[in-house]
């Protein structure tokens, strides 16, 4: 185990004696850092393997008004494989320098396979904290020196590492496969949004727009309980520059993400189990040009196949206006997204806009009972399904329908507050829809209708309670088939949420 006070020399520097030391490691041979260490600009790990560095806890920063640009960085390793590094602490110091969208990001990983970093911190980037990428064209493996397959930075895992106070991202993948980040915090990532682009994530999948490169250049990445907080831009944003698939996120927390908890265009894209926490309609950045907040979880133009199984907000505040959902969907995106498991503590108002054809929403518990506008779902595309849904309070209008056919099957809504002008399930302007199995119920007896359905509709076996309107359905032209509904009434229910399912 090599230590940097074993590379001491006379009159030398930090820099020059901690750079001594990388150039020894590798081949088996294993360092430690041994004291807290400033320096003027980057040290290099170039061309290792079969090592281990451990920080033991210790910073490495970037000394005040050291210039950022190509050489600005902490760390640079580079065509290195078979390594590990820990404990390490690393600081861009912005607050003594001049942040810029340039390559001073804190650690960069370039052409490694086989890596890991654990417990490694990354703070006050001028830029990114974290950058892994494939490097640049005239410097790669192909001909020419093209950035090739072979280049990009493969087999390698975060574990328990933070980003935290980044310009510009915690975390930059360009190029990266098969690949896990797990545990950790990516947060507070702030800055480059009021002065131009950002996005200012706390991880960021995004390749380089270069099409001549190889396609797919990020795939199979996992990213599993993680803490995305405090980011100005998204807590995580998934682009499909060149091709970006094959990403599972899991039991991650997002919370008081400004602009989104995350943003995904990508193809291949599983959601599992997110929790998304103190997220609001108020603006994320200073400048009046940029671009439009959506929801909460925004799944965007072009976006591929998706999925969003049990997601969970918590502390919401989507405002009175039909903009800002919890989860929206562009109604260019992939066709057949869907989502099941939704819940909510009650704070939102806006739970899901979904504007693509056959967005498919089911199988959600979804507590509506400080919900302070109508519309908790919206649908504009064609062919929506929307099933074995369980609103719990709801307020006026439950869910809008549009666009052909959609299924509206075995849900059950629970109203809070209704006006006789406003139907629960608006799909008058839906052609042919299909109502099956519905259960309207107002929370004491009230003159209030229960659907507006478009033309060519078929309504099967639903079921209003406690409507005195003497006329619950609104139909805009014949049916198709109207069967088998019926009415009832009962006393007043104390709590919606004692209905069973």
């Amino acid at each position: 185990m090599i230590r940097p006070e074993n590379f001491r020399q006379a009159g030398d520097t930090h820099l020059q004696r901690l750079q001594r030391f990388l150039d020894a490691l590798g081949g088996g041979t294993d360092g430690e850092l041994d004291a807290d260490y400033v320096i003027p600009s980057q040290l290099v790990l170039s061309g290792k393997s079969n090592f281990r560095l451990r920080g033991n806890g210790h910073r490495i920063r970037v000394a005040d008004g050291a210039p950022t640009g190509w050489g600005g960085s902490a760390l640079y390793i580079v065509q290195c494989n078979d390594f590990e590094i820990s404990d390490l602490h690393c600081d861009g110091n912005r607050e003594s320098r001049i942040p810029a969208e340039d390559p001073a990001h804190v650690i960069v990983v370039d052409k490694c396979h086989r890596w890991l970093f654990r417990n490694v911190h990354v703070v006050n980037g001028t830029c990114d904290g974290f950058l892994v990428y494939a490097g640049t064209d005239g410097n790669g493996t192909g001909p020419g020196g093209a950035v090739s397959t072979l280049d990009f930075p493969s087999r390698w895992k975060l574990k328990d590492c933070t980003a935290l106070n980044n310009f510009r991202q915690g975390l930059s993948i360009i190029e990266g496969v098969d690949a896990s980040i797990e545990g950790g915090r990516y947060g507070l990532t702030h800055g480059l949004w009021d002065t131009g682009n950002g996005p200012c994530a706390g991880i960021i999948l995004e390749p380089d727009d270069v099409p001549s490169r190889p396609a797919n250049r990020i795939r199979n990445i996992r990213l599993q309980n993680i803490l995305f907080d405090g980011n100005q831009g998204a807590g995580l944003a998934i682009t499909r520059v060149n091709g970006v698939r094959n990403i599972e996120v899991v039991d991650c927390i997002f919370d008081a993400n400004k602009k989104a908890a995350i943003e995904s265009f990508g193809d291949e894209i599983a959601i599992l189990r997110p929790t998304v926490r103190n997220w609001t309609n108020e603006p994320y950045s200073s400048r009046a040009s940029a671009p439009p907040k959506r929801g909460a979880i925004d799944i965007g133009y072009l976006a591929g196949p998706t999925s969003i199984a049990d997601p969970k907000f918590e502390l919401i505040d989507n405002g009175a206006s039909d903009h800002h959902p919890c989860i929206y969907v562009h109604g260019a995106a992939a066709a057949g997204i869907a989502i099941s498991g939704i819940r909510s503590d009650g704070s939102a108002s806006f739970i899901c806009g979904a504007h693509a054809p056959r967005v498919q929403v089911s199988h959600s518990v979804v507590d509506l009972r400080s919900s302070v506008r109508p519309d908790a779902f919206v649908f504009l595309g064609d062919h929506a399904v929307f099933e074995h849904m369980m609103l719990l309070g709801v307020y006026e209008r439950a869910a809008y329908f549009g666009g052909k056919a959609p299924q509206i099957k075995e849900n059950k809504f629970y109203v809070r507050i209704s006006r006789p002008t406003t139907h629960i399930v608006g799909a008058w302007d839906a052609i042919a829809p299909e109502l099956r199995g519905n259960l309207v119920e107002f929370e004491q007896p009230v003159a209030s209708k229960a659907f507006s359905v478009g033309q060519d509709a078929t309504v099967v076996d639903n079921k209003i309670v406690n409507s005195l309107s003497d006329r619950l359905f609104d139909f805009s032209g014949p049916p198709r088939a109207s069967t088998g509904n019926s009415r009832a009434v009962r006393r007043a229910r104390e709590s919606p949420s004692a209905q069973a399912p």
